[in-house]
């Protein structure tokens, strides 16, 4: 189940990168940067809540 849970984020944050390189290219200005700090802010808490830092159980 955990395989499945994983493989469900990483598939939502790899379609979440994708909007926001789109939005990027698309848009002008600095305005378009935003979602894509957005998304890296969100990605980088995603990470350290759920990712590789989890505790030992002893």
């Amino acid at each position: 189940m955990e395989f499945f849970k994983a493989f469900g984020v990483i598939l939502a944050m790899a379609v979440a990168m994708g909007v926001t390189i789109l939005i990027m290219v698309k848009g002008d200005g600095l305005l378009s940067t935003v979602p894509f700090f957005a998304y890296l802010v969100g990605f980088t808490y995603i990470f350290v809540k759920y990712g590789c830092l989890v505790e030992e159980e002893h």
